[in-house]
């Protein structure tokens, strides 16, 4: 019998599927989570979650923990086994409540289910030994290996880690990897054209959702842990938009005004589009320019939810915008694909896909993009650069290779657009970096240009 079609047991076992899904099919948790979590109880749910979530989290350190104490490597194993391995490790390592036998049972029994009798047996020995001898796990000198060490205490790939260092020297690399190991918050963008943040709060009140205004980010709510803002009725009825607060800074840089066009030239999945669109207050034009007609209509779901006429969907390719009949714009955003090293804390399946080696092709594409967007751009235009990436090959490096070959662009000061909150410790007053371990804030880098007229 297939076990992938065999019913949901439990919270440990809807854990698995879900990280089966990501290994083999390339799924993100918080897309292949959802659907798997129906038939749980809320308590359950929660626990399949911070299962799933922190075994993707630690994945290096598991398997070097496993691999220690196996005589197979852990990647011999099918991926059922291997990721119920993985699963159980995390709770023996990372979850004091849940007692180690229940933990062994509990993958004996789930062996027995997506195995057989012999791969169970080994399970149990394994899970066994690494109970007994967690204590005593080689962890490598932080003084002689201080790379290895930091990327398993902390479990970050070694390559980034290794930058880090490079860049910021050891300490400010071990509090970035701390803070990029907690969960943030989840927070939400009221949409102001029909509520706002005072009335939202009183409203995800009486839906039994807590909600504060954001410390950062003025006009945000942070919602209470656990909760998923996006079950609600006002989420359905278009009062909100979850957006991450970093993310919810970009848009107002553009100073965007009723009546104006606005190109946002890589719109999915319509976070940064709607915001325009809600920012002009619906009057006016943004073209929301995606390549891929699945990812443009999540912006063209976003604009409907949220009741909003002024974006029109482009299926294009950015990088050739100017062969599209559009208006003039006063403003393009190029928010561009970028490594996302900045919001692994949200999406920590990113640190396991990405390699140092995918960073000079995004650079490029980045380029392209800017360039595009500057052909089609009006003296006076303004074009604003986003990615959620601290990565100099992504971030100083584009602007320096943009502005050296278009001397008609002239980067603005930034500065004196973001709320005050966030004016102190920055790098640089043109262009802003937002780091986790300093802002508490996802990973962030923004620069604004205006065309000379």
């Amino acid at each position: 019998m297939n076990s992938k079609r065999r019913p949901q047991k439990n919270a440990r076992e809807t854990a698995l599927r879900a990280l089966v899904r990501v290994e083999q099919d390339g799924a993100y948790l918080n897309l292949a989570l959802p659907a798997l979590l129906q038939n749980l109880a809320p308590e359950d749910r929660s626990l399949a979650i911070q299962l799933a979530t922190g075994t993707v989290q630690h994945l290096n350190t598991l398997d070097w923990s496993i691999n220690t104490f196996s005589r197979r490597s852990i990647r011999t194993f099918t991926p059922w086994i291997r990721n119920l391995l993985r699963l159980s490790a995390f709770q023996i390592l990372y979850l004091g409540r849940i007692p180690d036998y229940a933990v062994v049972d509990e993958a004996v029994r789930l062996a027995r289910r997506y195995g057989h009798r012999g791969v169970a047996g080994l399970v149990n020995a394994l899970l066994r030994c690494l109970t007994s001898e967690r204590s005593n796990l080689p962890w490598p000198d932080r003084e002689h290996q201080p790379t290895e060490y930091l990327s398993l205490k902390q479990s970050q790939p070694q390559w980034l880690v290794s930058r880090l260092i490079r860049r910021f020297g050891f300490q400010e690399a071990e509090k970035w990897c701390i803070a990029c190991n907690k969960k943030p918050l989840t927070s939400v963008r009221p949409n102001s054209l029909r509520t706002n943040p005072d009335e939202l709060i009183v409203m995800l009140n009486n839906e039994g959702i807590g909600a504060v205004p954001s410390p950062a980010v003025p006009g945000m709510l942070c919602i209470e842990a656990g909760v998923s803002p996006a079950t609600t009725r006002s989420f359905r009825e278009g009062f909100f938009t979850i957006q991450g607060e970093s993310s919810a800074l970009v848009a107002p840089l553009l100073s965007p005004q009723a009546g104006d066009t606005v190109v946002d030239l890589c719109s999915a999945p319509g976070g940064k589009s709607t915001h325009l669109a809600e920012l002009i207050k619906d009057r006016g034009r943004i073209y929301a320019v995606e390549l891929h007609s699945h990812r443009l209509r999540l912006v063209e779901k976003a604009a409907a939810r949220l009741g909003l006429q002024s974006i029109v969907p482009v299926m294009a390719d950015g990088r050739s915008v100017e062969r599209q009949d559009l208006s003039e714009p006063s403003a393009v955003l190029v928010d561009a694909p970028c490594s996302g090293l900045g919001v692994i804390r949200r999406l920590p399946e990113i640190k396991w896909r990405r390699r140092e080696e995918d960073l000079p092709a995004l650079q490029a594409l980045q380029i392209e993009l800017l360039s595009a967007a500057a052909r089609i751009l009006p003296p006076g235009g303004k074009l604003l650069y986003s990615v959620c990436t601290g990565e100099p090959e992504e971030t100083v490096q584009v602007v320096d290779a943009f502005t050296s070959a278009n001397r008609q662009f002239l980067l603005e000061d930034l500065l004196p657009l973001l709320p005050k909150t966030l004016r102190n410790g920055l790098d640089d007053s043109q262009t802003v970096t937002l780091w986790p371990q300093r802002h508490d804030l996802d990973g962030f880098y923004m620069a604004l240009w205006r065309k000379k007229g």
